[in-house]
């Protein structure tokens, strides 16, 4: 559920350009954006659907990745395709 930050961070989301990282989980896409304040946006949307909404906001160090409103294996997926994003763009 989004709350009054996540709400903050929805309006300075621009879905038009490639986010940081994107996973899937579970039938449902989850992506990573520059978020308001130094922070990470994560937005998810289910299979088949074309509207993004902010889930969560994280924290990513460059090692891991913290999103409290988020469950720990969603949150290790996005780690992963983080720490990829990372390293490619090296």
């Amino acid at each position: 559920m989004p709350t009054a930050s996540s709400e903050t961070a929805e309006s300075a989301v621009d879905y038009d350009f490639a986010p940081i990282a994107e996973v899937e989980v579970n039938d449902t896409q989850y992506r990573v954006d520059a978020g308001f304040r130094g922070a990470v946006a994560i937005s998810a949307k289910s299979s088949g659907s074309w509207s993004w909404s902010v889930v969560a906001e994280g924290r990513w160090d460059g090692l891991s990745l913290k999103a409290k409103a988020l469950d720990r294996p969603i949150v290790m997926e996005l780690e992963k395709a983080l720490r990829a994003a990372a390293t490619s763009s090296d």
